[in-house]
């Protein structure tokens, strides 16, 4: 049997998690790494020259032109989703990843929904892939918990930080074990913090609908923390209780499973647990489109859409919304009438 041909992928940016990206590209066996693209020319030759990549671009739409990239990831901040997938399209992308937040605005949701009709874009939301959690998928698809009536989940830090990571784990959570997608959403929020100019919530507590299941959500200050923990980002927690057993999941600090009068623990870290994490989702994304059905990908835009979705409902709900049905097409008004949330 032959050598599985490796993806061609092209990269946009290389601050910060750009480089991790590359890492992982590049030690996965699934990926060729072409050519990387930044409009900071210091940030872009120190990364060519770390990572032994010649080709360097300023230009995105040049990159995507020359180089025929099957995969573009774009590794960029918040501030920029919808504005950089649009021309990366148009100029000839078959398929993008892009990071989370995919918005910070509804329309900004609407418009990459709309723009991942045809193709996929898919969400860096890469937990997903942690080992740990590729052997608890399986059992939630198989019932072993039981009937799910509470999912927990949360971080200490705003909801659009780590809320897409933990929100992600806790829908596929809920989706494999057969309960509804989420109905409504009862929030309150409170104090402001910004990606760029855009504001956004510091402290969200929310309970959402999923049918007779429901899920506590908290992001910011009340956020329960994880007992051991101290580095403030990895504060993250997804804890499942079924009428067959539980199971707790943290980012550094370990997990346990209860299971029908049976205890059992392991291990999880930060950041080894993130390296496999991404270096997998670059080979499912190899696999997927190299034969595979794109539109089944795990964290396809659509489904991000839907924690968007949750997210604003959130911020509407405690703009005076009260309990607030799902799904639902937000204004991008609420955004600037988070500014009267208590401090």
């Amino acid at each position: 049997m032959g050598a599985t041909r490796k993806l061609r992928a092209v990269q946009v940016g290389c601050g910060g998690r750009a480089q991790a990206h590359i890492t992982c590209m590049q030690s996965c066996g699934a990926v060729d790494l072409l050519a990387l693209c930044d409009l900071d020319e210091e940030k872009l030759k120190e990364a060519g020259k770390k990572y032994s990549i010649p080709k360097l671009y300023h230009s995105m739409e040049e990159m995507i032109q020359k180089e025929k990239p099957e995969l573009v990831d774009i590794v960029t901040p918040p501030t920029i989703r919808a504005s950089i997938v649009e021309p990366a399209i148009k100029a000839g992308a078959p398929a993008i990843l892009i990071e989370k937040p995919i918005a910070l605005k509804p329309s900004e949701a609407r418009r990459l929904v709309e723009l991942g009709q045809d193709r996929l874009i898919a969400v860096n939301t890469q937990y997903q892939w942690f080992p740990h959690w590729q052997r608890f998928w399986p059992m939630l698809r198989e019932h072993a918990l039981g009937d799910i009536q509470r999912i927990c989940c949360g971080t200490m830090t705003n909801i659009l930080e780590q809320g897409p990571h933990v929100l992600d784990l806790a829908l596929k959570a809920a989706r494999l074990s057969g309960l509804p997608d989420p109905e409504w959403v009862l929030a309150s929020c409170s104090g402001i913090e910004r990606f760029g100019s855009i504001p956004v919530p510091a402290d969200t507590s929310a309970t959402i609908g999923l049918g007779d299941a429901r899920m506590h959500f908290n992001q910011g200050p009340s956020a329960h923390p994880v007992p051991g923990e101290k580095v403030y980002w990895l504060h993250n927690i997804v804890d499942i209780t079924g009428t067959k057993g539980r199971l707790c999941v943290t980012l550094n600090q370990g997990w346990k499973l209860w299971l029908e009068g049976k205890f059992e623990s392991g291990h999880t870290g930060w950041p080894k647990n993130d390296i496999e994490a991404q270096s997998a989702m670059f080979v499912q994304l190899r696999d997927t489109l190299h034969g595979g059905n794109w539109r089944e990908f795990p964290t396809r835009v659509q489904i991000s859409a839907q924690i968007s979705d949750v997210m604003f409902g959130c911020y509407a709900s405690a703009l005076g919304g009260g309990r607030i049905k799902l799904p639902a097409e937000f204004s991008d008004s609420i955004i600037d009438r988070l500014e009267t949330l208590p401090k």
